[in-house]
């Protein structure tokens, strides 16, 4: 039996919320040590890198037992333009402390791929700006195509 090193943790998805957290991860192996999370706030995708990298340069566990979750505010709807009118109407803009997206559902799950794959991030935290309404949306649509992508790539 051949064991390959594990270099970084599976992707972790987590809805932040004061009354409804919610968190999703793909499979984790069952020797793994308990994970140190880090979780970040940066508004590039460059600045993110950054920060990943510099954090795993100074880990001194595992790499896989490092989880750097980035943080990304999320106002998604059946259809952009209703999102992009539904954050004009709450006085919000684009920009942000840190990343924001804007958007549908299928555009917010290929940004959660994309973050890990470009290991901009191993875990992303979405914060609903509208509250319930996105995270509703999340766990019934992007939640689930993100665990199919997961079974897919596993397979």
């Amino acid at each position: 039996m051949t064991t390959t090193a594990r270099l970084r943790p599976e992707l972790t998805v987590a809805i932040d919320g004061e009354h409804h957290p919610i968190a999703w991860s793909g499979p984790r192996p069952v020797d793994a040590h308990p994970a140190r999370v880090v979780r970040i706030r940066r508004s590039t995708l460059s600045e993110s890198i950054r920060e990943r990298a510099r954090l795993r340069a100074d880990a001194a566990d595992d790499p896989a037992d490092l989880v750097v979750a980035l943080e990304v505010e999320a106002l998604i709807a059946p259809e952009a333009s209703t999102a992009r009118a539904e954050l004009l109407r709450r006085g919000e803009t684009l920009t942000s402390d840190t990343l924001r997206y804007v958007g549908t559902p299928n555009g917010l799950r290929t940004l959660i791929e994309d973050l890990y794959v470009a290991e901009v991030a191993d875990a992303v935290i979405i914060t609903p700006i509208d509250g319930l309404a996105t995270a509703v949306l999340v766990v019934d649509e992007v939640l689930p195509r993100l665990r199919e992508s997961s079974a897919r790539r596993a397979a």
